[in-house]
């Protein structure tokens, strides 16, 4: 039975032993400001930021090109492995059209490539997931079955700290909707089918940290649960608090936002939530 290899982006920004332990590929998204292009995961949010503070400019981003998928499948199938391709949502990004357009150059009927509808935290725990079972030795139909099944109970949702990006950037589907006028709002958005959609607003940051933790089930049983963050650590600690006060015990990793997104929504805290079988 061939191995299977998981390949990801660089929006899930998984660490670095892990990618290690289970070989998962990582092909990274570009951040393009006029003087330079920054390759996402390998500057902190915080100089990005600074530079988008220092120039008045909010970069662009890019997803990898067909190219950048096909050396890493070419590889993988070379050695005589399958593979399956885990990535940002379709709904905020092309890269799942870049990674189909691949393997449809290299060889389909052994790359499965899958839409996370989702990114950061909620792409690392489905990617983690489908590495654990390949290395059970599991098959590339069940994985992909898996994945469909953790998917539809995986929640990703998000508290800008301000609105600025999101009012410059424009990627952000029916929360462009809370522009405007609420700019003393805090949004609380989620990925919806995919896309980014307001789920509430409310007046101040704590009402906004009580609001994401609202999304907590009342149980620990079989939840996987992470805090993400983008320069918004002190929010961050907040959130975890008020987590631990909710479900004691619960271990809580920490996630930060890939530049190519805190690009999008500037500073932010948020949490995915995975209910596990």
């Amino acid at each position: 039975m061939p191995l299977i290899k998981i390949v990801t982006d660089s929006t899930a920004l998984i660490k670095e032993e892990i990618l290690n332990k289970y070989g998962i590929e990582v092909v990274p998204l570009y951040v393009n400001f006029k003087d330079e292009t920054i390759v996402d995961g390998t500057v902190e949010n915080a100089a990005i930021f600074e530079k988008i503070k220092k120039t008045q400019e909010i970069p662009s981003t890019s997803q990898p090109s067909p190219g950048d998928f096909v050396k890493v499948f070419e590889k993988i199938v070379q050695e005589g492995s399958e593979v399956i391709s885990i990535h940002i949502s379709s709904g905020i990004s092309g890269t799942v059209e870049s990674a189909n357009t691949a393997a449809k150059m290299v060889d389909e009927t052994r790359i499965s490539v899958f839409d996370s509808y989702s990114t950061s935290a909620g792409l690392a725990m489905l990617v983690i997931a489908a590495a654990e079972a390949a290395e059970e030795g599991k098959k590339r139909e069940e994985i992909i079955d898996m994945l469909e099944r953790l998917k539809s109970k995986l929640r990703v949702v998000f508290c800008p700290e301000t609105l600025e990006y999101l009012k410059k950037g424009g990627r952000i589907g029916g929360a462009q909707a809370l522009l405007g006028s609420l700019l003393q709002i805090k949004p609380v958005l989620y990925f919806c089918e995919g896309k980014i959609e307001p789920l509430d607003k409310v007046r101040t940051m704590k009402k906004a940290l009580e609001r994401l933790a609202n999304e907590l089930p009342g149980t620990a049983d079989g939840l996987q649960v992470a805090i993400i963050n983008a320069g918004a650590w002190e929010n961050c600690q907040k959130l975890l608090q008020i987590i631990k006060e909710r479900l004691p015990g619960i271990e809580v990793d920490f996630y930060e936002l890939s530049p190519v997104i805190a690009t999008h929504v500037g500073p932010v805290v948020g949490l995915a939530i995975l209910q596990h079988d």
